[in-house]
């Protein structure tokens, strides 16, 4: 019996259709037709039974009695039992006319930076040259204002805002990639008080670049 070649349009394989998406379901009008309905024939019997009530006041001070009596107390409990109703009825109309609200996008969380990864980072490539960026690890990092300088991935130094004994920020204090402190020299513009200190960050970012050598 011979055997039919298989065409390469019968090897591909089928293609589903994805279905189409649906639609919210229509609010139902009939019911709120229906709820309407209800609503206002509460709000008339809930009419008819303050006037009764009302009549039934006036007869019992008429005749001089002090204490309502039990058809008296049942009446009123049925006026209160249907005026809760209406007002519930009410509420759930009022809650069907409303538009949904529509909750706001909740924004992504940022991702945790990992082991070694740099909580901040500053790119320093318009002011000192490519690949120099300014890094601050951890939060003890961020709290005392300490930079750390890198270049090329490695270690090129760090700079510290400097705070003296009256808690203030003094000046900025540069150290190369080795610990040691670089002062201000007389070519640069000289520092606040204590002489050690730089003026700016920029400057003392500036120093402990120039202070670096590449390994």
């Amino acid at each position: 019996m011979p055997h039919d070649k298989l065409t390469s349009r019968s090897r591909e394989p089928t293609v589903r259709t994805p279905a189409p998406a649906r639609t919210p379901a229509v609010r139902d009008t009939g019911a709120r037709t229906v709820l309407k309905a209800a609503r206002d024939e509460a709000a008339r019997a809930l009419a008819a039974l303050d006037t009764a009530y009302r009549r039934s006041v006036r007869a019992r001070r008429a005749r001089g009695d002090a204490a309502p009596s039990a058809d008296d107390r049942r009446l009123t409990e049925a006026t209160r039992a249907l005026a809760q109703a209406a007002r519930d009825l009410a509420l759930t109309l009022r809650a069907q006319d409303q538009p949904a609200a529509v909750r706001p996008p909740v924004a992504p969380r940022a991702r945790r930076p990992a082991d070694g990864e740099p909580l901040v980072t500053l790119d320093l490539a318009r002011r000192v040259g490519p690949d120099w960026l300014l890094c601050q690890f951890t939060i003890a990092d961020r709290d005392a204002h300490r930079w750390h300088l890198r270049h090329d991935g490695h270690a090129a130094g760090a700079v510290t805002h400097y705070l003296n004994l009256r808690g203030k920020r003094a000046g900025w204090e540069a150290h190369d990639a080795r610990g040691f402190r670089l002062r201000p020299g007389s070519g640069d513009t000289p520092g606040r008080p204590p002489a050690h200190l730089w003026e700016t960050r920029a400057a003392a970012v500036r120093a402990a670049a120039r202070a670096h050598r590449c390994p």
